[in-house]
């Protein structure tokens, strides 16, 4: 009589436990990686955008700065960022106009959405005049108010000099003035505009200049 032999073929409930374990891990490793590709891509794109917005706001001011303190006008005037979380507008707007009147948009941002929509970046800008060189320096922060993934928040620094005030206050036998005013520059004031303690803890200690304020004003 032939004895039958069975067949030791295939997994016992060992190995197959390890192989649910190791896939498990692959899974777990690949997961972790597209994650991290995903808050790398959504922070480069923040970055990428915000030194836009950035550019776009610091030529605006720029530009109108200098065209007013290079006449000889009448009038005080005072630039600032408005702050949509104080004023209930729906956008960060660069503003100017007479200090003890009503001041107007530099430029006015494109707002797409509805009464429910947020705005789309939290900004404050800060200023300080320096006085001997007759410089103005100026530093902006901005956090991407749609991205909930990122507490990331970019800190742009410029600065341009005033050509000729002191030879034309003289000429003019006036005492044109450049000063700064408003609240200073710290994380109290990053949180009136909007932004979180989180994207706040996140920046250096060295962000924070007390000269720097939320206003700037020409005294012609």
């Amino acid at each position: 009589m032939k004895s039958v032999r069975k067949s030791k073929k295939g997994f016992t409930l060992v190995e197959m436990v390890l192989s649910v374990a190791i896939i498990c891990m692959i899974g777990g490793v690949i997961a972790g990686v597209c994650a991290s590709i995903s808050s790398s891509f959504a922070t480069t794109y923040d970055i990428d955008d915000a030194a836009d917005y950035s550019m776009l706001y610091s030529k605006g001011f720029e530009n109108s700065f200098l065209a007013c303190t290079q006449t000889d006008g009448s009038d005080n005037l005072v630039w600032y960022i408005s702050n949509p979380k104080a004023d209930s507008s729906k956008y960060p707007t660069l503003m100017f106009g007479p200090q003890t009147g009503t001041c107007k948009p530099v430029f006015e941002p494109k707002f797409i959405g509805n009464t429910k929509t947020d705005y789309k970046w939290r900004i404050a800008l800060f200023f300080y005049y320096d006085e001997a060189n007759e410089y103005v320096h100026y530093r902006m922060f901005l956090a991407d108010a749609y991205n909930k993934k990122t507490d990331y928040i970019y800190m742009f620094d410029d600065s341009f000099w005033v050509p000729r005030l002191k030879e034309r206050a003289d000429f003019n036998s006036k005492n044109m003035t450049i000063t700064v005013d408003g609240s200073e520059m710290n994380a109290k004031t990053l949180k009136k505009y909007g932004f979180t303690d989180a994207q706040i803890a996140k920046l250096p200690s060295k962000a924070f200049d007390s000269k720097y304020k939320t206003q700037i004003k020409f005294n012609p």
